[in-house]
């Protein structure tokens, strides 16, 4: 399996670990979630970490950034998929399950050509733009949402409503790290690679914050560009004693802390990939959301209105995300966030997904 989509690929690992354990799951993945600043992914530590074979992979997008950028990857791109054919006969692989992104691409032709079947998986309410191209061969398309129908231009027989694919968090526990809570708990969360932005302006209202939460803030790892954890320890040396221990910084928080802390959250602020979204959702804490920006098809706009509608979320654009948009947000969730954890706990949201995209493979 390969994707830039982790944790619904974490969920299929785990899944297949427990109750299959006759097959032999293999990962492509990426070494760096940032090429260009060398920005470690955590594919690697956190497929391994499951006793999985992690496979390093290097594909270039196909990216706007320049004329002369796309002309080098549409001249490499017939290598990456020779590459990738040799990795799949290498493995003997019998299904390739794509969770879409660039690097699923040449995997997924590969695959074709081999005769080996593919399978799909797009997690998003809008689909996205590598998915969009794997779905147009592939033996079978899954998908979260029935909606997403509509991004396909091909016959119903081979698509499937599966769900995605989450973390159940079933072996939870306190962090080490976290001490006693003394306020209610605020998590912040910007995705595998982190958010320049939302670490920004909580680093400009923290003294603010810390005044009424404590805050485990995951701010991403660091790249050649900007080491946000060490310029966010450095603001919180110089804090009084009394606000330092409420504020917890890291770059990344495993599995088994984060779902604890979901259980223990008044509520969150994250960015709204899709995977985020949902186990936000399942696990009924609320949130501030603040879309990635230009996104194929404004796919984490979407996500977030979704849980919006479910009346679990508060919506910031990030053309409108400045100090008084996030203070009147602060306000709005001190004020609602019980309620808002309370209608998420209605919703009544699919838990079988990794069986029923199991099932297809």
């Amino acid at each position: 399996m390969s994707g830039a989509h982790l944790t619904p690929a974490l969920a299929m690992i785990d899944h297949i670990k427990q109750r299959h354990q006759d097959d032999e799951v293999f990962f492509v993945g990426r070494l760096y979630s940032q090429e260009k600043l060398k920005q470690k992914a955590v594919e690697k530590d956190e497929v391994e970490s499951r006793g999985v074979t992690f496979i390093p992979f290097r594909a270039l997008k196909f990216v706007n950034y320049s004329w002369l950028a796309r002309l080098q990857t549409i001249v490499t791109f017939p290598q990456v998929v020779l590459q990738a054919r040799h990795i799949l006969q290498k493995y003997q692989i019998d299904v390739f399950l794509s969770f879409g992104s660039y690097l699923a691409v040449p995997f997924a032709l590969a695959a074709k050509s081999l005769g080996i079947k593919v399978v799909t998986h797009e997690q998003t309410f809008a689909m996205g733009k590598a998915n969009q191209l794997i779905a147009r061969f592939a033996d079978r398309v899954a998908l979260s949402y029935i909606e997403t129908r509509e991004y396909l231009s091909r016959s119903n027989s081979n698509v499937v409503v599966t769900g995605n694919p989450i973390r159940l968090g079933e072996n939870k526990k306190r962090p080490a790290w976290l001490k006693e809570l003394d306020k209610p708990l605020l998590l912040i969360m910007g995705g595998n690679q982190g958010s320049f932005l939302i670490n920004e302006m909580i680093a400009a209202h923290l003294s603010t914050l810390l005044q009424d939460y404590v805050l485990v803030h995951q701010c991403g790892r660091s790249n050649q560009l900007k080491d946000s954890a060490k310029e966010l320890d450095d603001l919180r040396s110089k804090l009084p004693a009394e606000l330092t221990n409420r504020y917890y910084i890291q770059e990344w928080i495993k599995e088994e802390d984060l779902f604890w802390l979901y259980d223990h959250t008044f509520f969150a602020i994250s960015r709204s990939g899709a995977n985020a979204v949902l186990e936000l959702s399942m696990a009924a804490v609320p949130a501030i959301l603040i879309p990635l920006a230009n996104t194929h098809n404004q796919e984490q706009l979407c996500n977030a209105q979704l849980m919006q509608r479910r009346q679990g979320a508060v919506v910031i654009e990030q053309d409108f995300f400045n100090d008084n948009t996030f203070l009147q947000s602060l306000a709005y969730m001190k004020q609602q966030a019980a309620g808002m954890q309370e209608q998420l706990k209605r919703l009544d949201l699919p838990r079988d997904a990794a069986a029923q995209l199991y099932s297809l493979l």
